[in-house]
């Protein structure tokens, strides 16, 4: 099949992906970072078991880490769209590096209490969440679209052999020489991840618009996927998959300390053997997931994490644990892996950052969530009979299918569309006035009326989804074949937006209703300012910097 019909680099080995320069610096200065977070992490949740040891404070190292991705994620996708991703991330890593010598300098002085601990993670969590979608929707810059899929699952690869490796390590480095010099090496390894951005090419282009504010960009990106039903159903299986997958990044601590009596080099080992199989699997899952599809492939990753989690619950011994973790490993990157995929090949470029931002704040929060409730309830109950019920819950999460399937099949075009031509008024007012109302007329015979009917349809999801306030299809009573498109926009400027938002793929659903036009001419599109106590000027052109934006 040729490349065109396959965007997610299903026609090339995963591996290939890594022979762009580019893409492979930073995918080392990243595995790099994700060392340091992963030996961060064992560092801080080894402490609190020092610290205080109850399996609730532990479970809420977990939901302090994730917490403020729940918080501040949309913020961050869209500073994300909205300014130079390159300097989001550098902030974003500046942040972590200065946060984590901070807590080492602490922790060597003996001044970190479980609270303090608590308050420190929190606020590296709110670092990963500045940097998580700008650093995702880069990936994009940096590989052609039918590479991206293998860039996704490839950054899944070292964030899992990180995995490996880091626990262990961190682990060890706990060992020897105590949480604080786990906190100092998370530092150090991020040093090298800040020298590579700033060596990164900028990734933003001049802006033909004036540049959105971060408040309106957030409410765009809420109304898209609110127009999208296949990220809405890819929100809701990533929800729940993280709120019951939560149970065993929260609990392992506990299980590692109390159910199998071991120390820090056990926890890190335990991990490993969950980051080997989540490492080992993505060689396998890549090219299922091409095979099998998105829908089929979760439901069968989400029935092997939750067998692994119940087995983990109900034998809670060592060989099982070794045994069950690769598999749930495996499991977790496929999952996570394809929701990333499904959401980046839903979401056009100029939103990409937000919906990315959505997705990490839904999953991420259901994982904090998850990892608070699975604590509470391993406090109560124990902590095998929390990984029993959350294994349990993802067994029963498999009917999911039935009501919300993931996208699939062949990704649709959403790179800008090239016809985009700004229109110029004749009457003099402010680019940011409004409200605009449009009105487009087509003249549709009666036997087309409902295929045109259904086809605008569409339309009009696409128009509210960039932008439009209302949206309405009228007919006229006294010319049946007369139909009239209106929706109203907020403002001038972001009507000129919403023309500038348009796909290709919209291009071609516009096209489509088009057909059915009649006329030779084309539809009449008439674009109508609000006024009130205002002097209109129709016969005077557009001054350069009015509402042309010139």
């Amino acid at each position: 099949m040729a490349p065109a019909t396959r965007p997610d680099g299903a026609s090339q080995g995963m591996l290939a992906t890594l022979r762009r320069r580019r893409f492979r610096t930073v995918w080392i200065a990243n595995l790099a970072a994700n060392f340091g977070w992963l030996i961060q992490g064992v560092g801080a949740a080894w402490l609190m078991t020092q610290l205080d040891p109850r399996a609730d404070m532990v479970a809420l190292i977990q939901t302090a880490t994730q917490a403020p991705i729940l918080l501040l994620a949309l913020l961050a996708g869209a500073a994300a769209d909205v300014w130079d991703r390159r300097t989001v991330l550098i902030v974003a890593q500046a942040w972590v590096l200065g946060i984590s010598a901070l807590l080492a300098l602490l922790a060597w002085c003996g001044l970190v209490g479980p609270w303090l601990l608590l308050l420190f993670t929190f606020a590296l969590g709110a670092g990963a969440a500045l940097n998580g979608p700008a650093w995702q929707a880069v990936v994009r810059d940096l590989v052609p679209v039918r590479e991206l899929a293998a860039a996704v699952t490839l950054n899944a690869v070292a964030f899992n052999l990180a995995r490996s490796l880091g626990p262990a390590l961190g682990g060890a480095v706990v060992a020897v020489a105590g949480a604080q010099a786990a906190f100092l090496l998370n530092a150090v390894l991020g040093v090298g991840m800040l020298v590579v951005l700033f060596g990164l090419r900028r990734t933003e282009r001049e802006p033909d618009l004036p540049r959105e504010r971060v408040g309106g960009a957030v409410i765009a990106g809420l109304r898209y996927v609110s127009q999208a039903p296949p990220i809405q159903a890819t929100l809701l299986r990533g929800l729940v998959f993280g709120f019951a997958a939560a149970s065993v990044m929260a609990l392992l601590p506990v299980l590692a300390r109390e159910q199998l009596g071991g120390g820090p080099v056990l926890y890190g080992v335990l991990l490993g053997a969950f980051g080997v199989g989540a490492m080992s699997g993505a060689f396998l899952i890549h090219p299922l997931r091409h095979r099998m599809g998105n829908e089929q492939l979760v439901t069968i990753l989400s029935g092997v994490f939750g067998a692994a989690t119940l087995a983990i619950g109900l034998l809670p011994s060592l060989p099982t644990a070794l045994i069950a973790l690769p598999f749930a490993g495996a499991a977790w990157l496929g999952a996570f892996s394809t929701f990333n995929i499904a959401v980046q090949m839903s979401s056009a470029f100029w939103v990409q950052a937000r919906m990315l931002s959505i997705y990490q704040m839904v999953v991420f929060g259901g994982m904090a969530l998850g990892s608070w409730i699975w604590g509470e309830l391993a406090h109560a109950v124990g902590t095998p009979a929390a990984l029993a019920a959350s294994g349990a819950l993802m067994l029963a999460s498999l009917t999911l299918h039935l009501v919300a399937k993931l996208p699939g099949g062949e990704a649709r075009d959403l790179r800008p569309a090239p016809d985009w031509q700004r229109p110029v008024p004749k009457v003099d007012f402010d680019i940011e006035e409004g409200p605009v109302l449009v009105l487009v007329e087509y003249k549709v015979g009666l036997d087309d009326a409902r295929a045109f009917a259904a086809a605008m349809d569409e339309v009009g999801h696409l128009r509210r989804r960039d932008g439009a306030r209302r949206w309405q299809l009228f007919q006229d009573t006294s010319d049946a074949e007369h139909w009239i498109e209106a929706f109203t926009v907020g403002s001038w400027l972001e009507h000129l937006r919403q023309l500038r938002r348009m796909t290709a793929a919209d291009s071609a659903a516009v096209a489509q209703a088009t057909r059915f036009h009649r006329d030779l001419a084309p539809p009449v599109v008439r674009r109508l300012i609000h006024r009130e106590g205002l002097e209109a000027v129709p016969s005077a052109r557009m001054p350069a910097g009015r509402a042309d934006g010139g």
